[in-house]
């Protein structure tokens, strides 16, 4: 299976579970684990900035 199939796939499991699933269907082990297999094939960005850089940034721009 080629990488984008597999996170379309993923997605749409993703999906399924968060937007159709039933409170006794959902499975928060599932979701987890196809989480961590997303990281794994697309992996996020390094932010550029800490979560306390980015709002002490955003209190300065409030200021001016």
């Amino acid at each position: 299976m080629s990488k984008s199939k597999e996170i379309r796939l993923l997605n749409d499991r993703l999906d399924y579970y968060t937007m159709e699933a039933e409170d006794d269907q959902f499975d928060a082990e599932e979701v987890i684990r196809l989480l961590k297999r997303l990281d794994e094939l697309e992996p996020l960005p390094e932010p550029d900035m800490s979560a306390e850089e980015s709002l002490e940034a955003l209190w300065i721009k409030k200021r001016m």
